[in-house]
């Protein structure tokens, strides 16, 4: 019983977060940033994506904060796919959603300013969740809290406000 009531409050205000950082989506930015997010997925290993860093220039701070708008949403569609077909959302989805929203966030590796150590942070504590038995219940911890809220404060300094916390 208390599973359910955690996950059940877990998806709602995970939904609520989502639903509010969504607002004002630009189609441009979320084009540009789901290749990112792809190339990402489809690499299973975190040393491609480190080795594709330097071929490039470090993303930007609003790339990254825009990369986690994109995952937030990718998360927030696999939750409402989950409730849609009738059921809660298990274990299998809240790892697949948290796992699509650090995949999303790969961009940040390698990145020194402000946002992206923040979105390190974040992608560690999100990571730590994903290896826990309970995902829903670590991401409840306070040290994931502060993470999620230091991100959010870096990328709305940044321009890019994310709503994380």
């Amino acid at each position: 019983m208390r599973n359910i009531r955690l996950v059940a409050s877990t998806v709602f205000c995970t939904s609520l977060l989502m639903l509010s950082a969504c607002g004002g989506d630009n189609s441009t930015t979320t084009d540009t940033a789901a290749p990112a997010a792809s190339a990402t997925t489809a690499a299973t290993t975190a040393a491609p994506a480190a080795s594709e860093a330097p071929a490039t220039t470090a993303a930007s701070d609003k790339e990254i904060c825009e990369a986690a708008v994109t995952g937030a949403k990718a998360f927030q569609d696999q939750v409402q796919k989950a409730i849609a077909s009738g059921t809660m959302p298990g274990e299998a989805e809240i790892k697949a959603a948290m796992a699509t929203m650090g995949e999303g966030l790969a961009i940040a590796q390698g990145g020194d300013s402000a946002v992206a150590k923040a979105a390190q942070a974040y992608v560690a504590e999100n990571s730590k969740a994903l290896a826990a038995a309970d995902p829903a219940t670590a991401s409840e911890t306070p040290e994931f809290q502060k993470a999620a809220s230091d991100f959010d404060a870096a990328c709305k300094a940044a321009g890019v406000p994310i709503n994380f916390s």
